[in-house]
């Protein structure tokens, strides 16, 4: 019997505790780029969104590579209320909610479509060719010298035509998200709802 919520089993994307809200998006980069490209998605948290990404991937018949890149430390307390929402998984997890996340891909039958990378998000950029990648979606942590880091190590890895994007774009919410996009890419802009996306020229 499960003893959490974490213990629950998985399926689908849609049993895996978190926040998405941007599987349109998903299906429109599925839609936009071809087979062979690469997708990256930077803070994955249990999995949620990126077992959508694999499933929207996987119904398409799309030949595309998606790495997921976390610490599986959670970000600690974050936002107006200062709430870690991470917390409750690396508590669970023992310090670490990795096993956590690899076994929901796993649970959604997405082993073979997902891989992982646990490591911090600049440390990871560095792992991939300059203009490599197709698409990269950032929502790890939500301050402002953290969100310039990801921006700074990750832009120069998305290929000409390729998308940067990001989630929490709000400026009540997440004023240090609103302000590095801001500074660090001036041809940013909202993209639905709490989302951005820059579009790299070429």
């Amino acid at each position: 019997m499960p003893t959490s919520k974490f213990d629950e089993p998985v399926r689908t994307w849609r049993d895996i505790p978190g926040w998405f809200q941007w599987r349109r998006h998903q299906e429109e980069a599925v839609a936009h780029f071809p087979d062979g490209s690469w997708f990256v998605e930077v803070g994955c948290y249990l999995g949620r969104s990126i077992c959508s990404l694999g499933e929207v991937v996987r119904k398409a018949g799309l030949d595309v590579r998606i790495v997921g890149v976390d610490t599986a430390l959670g970000s600690g307390p974050e936002g107006r209320d200062d709430t870690d929402a991470h917390g409750p998984a690396v508590a669970h997890g023992g310090g670490t909610f990795a096993g956590l996340l690899h076994r929901n891909i796993i649970g959604c039958g997405l082993a073979d479509t997902i891989q992982l990378v646990i490591s911090d998000s600049v440390g990871a950029a560095a792992l991939f060719a300059d203009g490599s990648l197709a698409w990269v979606h950032i929502d790890a942590r939500h301050d402002y010298a953290s969100v310039v880091a990801d921006i700074e190590a990750w832009a120069p890895k998305v290929a000409q035509g390729g998308w940067l994007s990001g989630d929490d774009y709000h400026v009540e919410w997440w004023p240090g998200v609103v302000g590095a996009v801001g500074d660090t890419l001036p041809d940013a802009g909202p993209w639905w709802s709490t989302q951005w996306r820059w579009i790299r020229p070429g």
